[in-house]
């Protein structure tokens, strides 16, 4: 409700103990504020714009307003916007705090430019401004984003002669980008360090390790640290369960998936639509199909509406075993349910196109015959022709191949 929000402070402005006063500032940063971060940064801006020609001929925005500005634009990803806001902060004479740098920083990161942001901080540094967290912390973390991990320590350990010195977000965002280089003892370093230096690892923490071990399929590991946590008396949080449960999952190992389930009820987390779907998935791939239904039924009560794709799984699982009594049962279920017919591309139904090995042979028969005609042509009008008759086929090809990687790719990865 944007032009609602500055009719309010419009009203405001006429009252005549507010007009010309700190009063109007404030309200004013309140309404840019809020209008930035509901992501109304170009209307904010206009208006201040059009404000600006209402006040005495000397008036400069304040530097808190050019920090909300700053802010907005760079949380917009609006990467031109916000370095022209800047140069119209210096050209105005209004002198940047801490937390204009900061707000710099983190946006220059955030957009994937650590390297501008390092200037920035060199920049700071000159002007002898104090550094603290916000400034170091989104560059440590672009640094590990960009894959610089060495970088990153070595920022670190510049930020140990701060008054401040590493928080617990420093720690987590090395732990998270160690483990997404897959440098597990880099990421474990990283763990001794902090808790030697008297920083607890929090549940986010952890997490990055179980991301680890879920996208590097090592259950085993997994399990051993969810254990070593429990018996420390650490309280895993929903994703940390999301995480466990997929890698279980994927696994096949139903009891221990089974029990992380009740244990994760027992700490007060109630199932939701992802944890439910994955039980069903593996059910279904055990061909336990009662146990399925059941907990698919199970899931309704709990106000829970299962994807459609699940309800598909264990129909066809039920149909193919006979049980039609059951599957009418679950299609009463259902259509009781508001849900949509369709489909991920990643499960096309199996009587819309043959089975992937099959399919895979086609392609290679007709590579095949290609690669031979290539070898023995010798006339370029003939491979034009033969171009046009092959041109549908092999663009079917090229979306095939297309959905069989991503099938095997991305089916079931939860994160």
């Amino acid at each position: 409700m944007v032009q609602q929000a500055i009719r309010a402070f419009e009203f405001a402005r006429s009252y005549e103990p507010v007009c010309k006063s700190a009063t109007e500032l404030r309200l004013l940063e309140v309404l840019l504020d809020a209008l930035c971060k509901e992501g109304h940064v170009r209307e904010a801006s206009m208006y201040l714009e059009r404000i600006g020609g209402t006040m005495d001929s000397n008036w400069v925005p304040s530097v808190r307003i050019f920090n909300i500005l700053l802010n907005g634009w760079f949380r917009s990803r609006k990467l031109k916007q916000a370095e022209k806001l800047w140069e119209e902060m210096k050209a105005m004479n209004v002198k940047p705090t801490v937390v204009t740098y900061g707000t710099l920083i983190e946006g220059y990161c955030r957009m994937r430019r650590v390297q501008i942001a390092m200037e920035v901080l060199e920049e700071m540094k000159m002007a002898e401004m104090e550094i603290n967290f916000m400034v170091f912390n989104p560059i440590i973390d672009g640094l590990g984003e960009a894959g610089r991990l060495s970088e990153a320590l070595g920022m670190m350990e510049r930020f140990f002669v701060c008054e401040s010195g590493p928080t617990i977000v420093t720690y987590n965002s090395l732990v998270k980008n160690f483990c997404k280089a897959g440098d597990l003892p880099g990421a474990s370093k990283i763990l001794k360090m902090m808790m030697t230096r008297g920083v607890d690892p929090t549940t986010t923490t952890y997490n990055h390790f179980f991301k680890y071990f879920s996208k590097h399929n090592k259950t085993e590991e997994g399990m051993n640290l969810y254990f070593k946590l429990i018996e420390a008396g650490h309280s895993p949080d929903r994703l940390t369960y999301h995480l466990i449960l997929k890698m279980l999952c994927e696994d096949g190992k139903l009891s221990l998936a089974m029990q992380v389930n009740k244990e994760m009820k027992n700490r007060g987390i109630d199932p939701d639509l992802l944890t439910t779907t994955m039980l069903i998935h593996l059910l279904c791939r055990l061909e336990m199909l009662e146990e399925a239904f059941e907990e698919f039924d199970n899931a309704v009560r709990r106000g829970i509406i299962p994807q459609y794709i699940t309800f598909k799984m264990i129909d066809n699982g039920l149909r193919s075993k006979g049980m039609s009594d059951m599957a009418k049962r679950l299609s009463s279920l259902m259509s009781s349910l508001p849900h949509s017919k369709k489909l991920p591309n990643t499960y096309r139904e199996a009587v819309d196109a043959p089975p992937d090995k099959d399919r895979r042979k086609s392609i290679l028969h007709r590579a095949e015959a290609m690669s031979d005609v290539l070898k023995g042509c010798r006339n370029p009008r003939k491979l034009v022709k033969m171009r046009g008759s092959h041109k549908k086929a092999v663009g079917e090809d090229i979306n095939l191949i297309d959905d069989i990687n991503e099938r095997n790719g991305d089916a079931g990865d939860f994160e």
